[in-house]
């Protein structure tokens, strides 16, 4: 629903910016046509004006039509192209939180830094790709609740990319839905921050690599 919102205000601003151009590219040539047909009879010059007028709003319209409908269209080719490597994303960090065993939970995460950041330089948001450089970056050397917060981060900017706003998603939210005690985490963490409490999700800061994409 925000999506929609904010594609059809998105919309409407460049229908208005078409409009206010069109208008200005109509009171340039009426008044460069007076200037032009100065002394000619009044009702042929104001004929050829009109004339000139309608041809340049005309074109006016369709150049900045085609403009915006080529800035839509390469919008709609990134945004198909984000939504599988989101999906992707998602279901590698969380491949790597149910990982049984540390080789298999190394094993993934190779796997996940190694094919999917390409993909992320390439096409994600700035947020996305900052939330995801701060996760392989500082993963390696987190403690395991710490891990988990990084994590949250990363969905949180996927989310936004999507155009939720997530104005009533507060800290712990999206880890609630996956992390049975993360109210006692939180309230821990709130307490005393700077201690580092254990998380009901396996670590992946150990035993993950630190590999180049």
């Amino acid at each position: 629903m925000r999506t929609a919102l904010k594609g059809a205000s998105i919309l409407a601003l460049l229908v208005l910016i078409l409009i206010v151009a069109a208008e200005g590219l109509g009171f340039v040539t009426h008044h460069a046509g007076h200037q032009l047909f100065h002394g000619v009879d009044p009702t042929v010059s104001a004929a050829i004006v009109a004339a000139m007028s309608t041809t340049v709003v005309a074109i006016g319209t369709l150049v900045l039509g085609r403009f915006f409908e080529k800035q839509k269209a390469i919008e709609t080719e990134i945004r198909e192209k984000k939504i599988p490597i989101y999906s992707r994303l998602v279901s590698g960090l969380f491949g790597l939180l149910n990982a049984s065993g540390d080789s298999e939970r190394q094993a993934a995460a190779t796997d996940l830094f190694q094919t999917i950041t390409p993909e992320i330089i390439a096409w994600a948001s700035d947020e996305v790709l900052v939330a995801w450089s701060r996760f392989r970056r500082q993963v390696p050397v987190s403690p395991q609740e710490e891990q988990v917060f990084l994590l949250e981060e990363v969905l949180a900017a996927i989310r936004k990319d999507f155009g939720h706003k997530g104005l009533a998603v507060k800290e712990g939210d999206l880890l609630g839905l996956f992390i049975t005690d993360i109210d006692q985490v939180l309230a821990n963490r709130r307490r005393s921050p700077g201690r580092r409490n254990q998380v009901s999700v396996p670590s992946v800061s150990e035993e993950t690599p630190n590999t180049s994409a």
